[in-house]
């Protein structure tokens, strides 16, 4: 396993805390290689991409799966 950590500042400026995600090494790998000429200085870079590309539709289907639980979607 491979853990990323990423240590830095937001574009304001602020400091933000970040966690470590344990990912199988020979998928690290593979990412990075892929990446390799694509503009992403990273592996980690782009699986912030990825996620922040993703939330906002897995937490829309969370809501939507509440609003259906509690009669107000059919």
């Amino acid at each position: 396993m491979v853990y990323v950590r990423v240590v830095g500042l937001s574009r304001g400026g602020r400091k933000i805390e970040y966690v470590n995600i344990p990912i199988p090494r020979p998928l690290y790998e593979r990412l990075a290689k892929a990446l390799e000429g694509s503009g992403y200085r990273s592996p980690t870079e782009y699986i912030i991409f990825l996620i922040r590309k993703n939330l906002p539709d897995l937490e829309a289907k969370d809501v939507e799966r509440r609003l259906r639980a509690l009669g107000y979607l059919p």
